[in-house]
């Protein structure tokens, strides 16, 4: 009866530490080779991120450090595990460290309302989380609106107003008008406040208090951020349109029909 000896592994691997975002988790394997051949390694199998590429050679009796890339699935929740690889015919452990990775898609890009001064309107979004933490809706909070061409139709009211009194009037005028174009901050609210879980996609009703000192007939942008991403939101004020801020409109003088130009002859006298 004859019994064959169990083979010697011929790899040795340890693993460090791999860490980072569920696409990007990078670290190291150390391979020792323990055979009397050359050793190429092309790839290591991880449990829950199946076979890696990687390329290292390893000479007899010596040994190397693998780098490894992991790309998990986007939505691996953040935290700290363990996982079995796979070098030759070695095994070994290493404990894997996902970061938060919050990540969001909102379409559209921009929506566009409109309403009286001080009134709520509600527009309507989807929000994909594509990230791998709870994307909250329940603090919104509050958007700066500026007006559209108030910063532009400012300077030309300054230079048609004060333009002949030199530059430090023009800006003392342009300072004052440009701040008249200043509102209250734009309020939003989710109406449906319950967060977005990783990999969900949602369609979100936005209430939106707009700023009661709006200048009815004008336009206003302001930027909402939602965890890196962002939604650009215009409001037309409806009513009649405003005189220019900071100053009142001149008063249109009445048309009247030019004269007619008579010749007068001269007699002689």
């Amino acid at each position: 009866m004859s019994t064959t000896r169990p083979r010697k592994p011929t790899v040795h691997a340890s693993a460090s530490l791999l860490a980072g975002s569920p696409r990007r988790v990078t670290g190291h394997i150390e391979v020792e080779n323990r055979g009397a051949e050359e050793l190429v390694v092309r790839a290591v199998e991880v449990a829950g991120a199946g076979i890696v590429p990687v390329v290292s050679t390893v000479a007899p009796g010596d040994s190397a450090r693998v780098r490894v890339r992991l790309r998990l699935d986007p939505h691996t929740p953040p935290g700290r595990r363990e996982v079995e690889v796979v070098v030759g015919d070695a095994r070994t452990t290493a404990v894997v460290e996902i970061a938060e990775h919050p990540r969001v898609r909102i379409s559209p890009p921009a929506v566009a309302v409109r309403g009286a001064p001080g009134a709520t309107v509600t527009a309507r979004i989807v929000v994909a989380n594509l990230g791998n933490v709870t994307v909250p809706l329940d603090r919104l909070g509050a958007v700066t609106l500026d007006e559209d061409g108030g910063v532009c139709r400012s300077l030309e009211g300054a230079l048609r107003a004060e333009g002949e009194r030199g530059v430090q009037a023009v800006l003392d005028e342009a300072v004052r008008r440009i701040a008249g174009t200043r509102v209250d901050r734009l309020r939003v609210r989710a109406v449906d406040p319950a967060p977005v879980e990783p990999g969900e996609t949602r369609a979100v009703d936005l209430e939106l208090h707009l700023p009661p000192d709006m200048s009815a007939g004008r336009t206003y942008a302001g930027m909402l951020r939602l965890v890196g991403a962002s939604l650009l939101i215009q409001v037309t004020a409806e009513g009649a349109a405003a005189e220019e801020s900071g100053a009142p409109a001149p008063a249109q003088a009445a048309s009247r029909p030019r004269a007619k130009r008579t010749s007068t002859t001269r007699r002689a006298t």
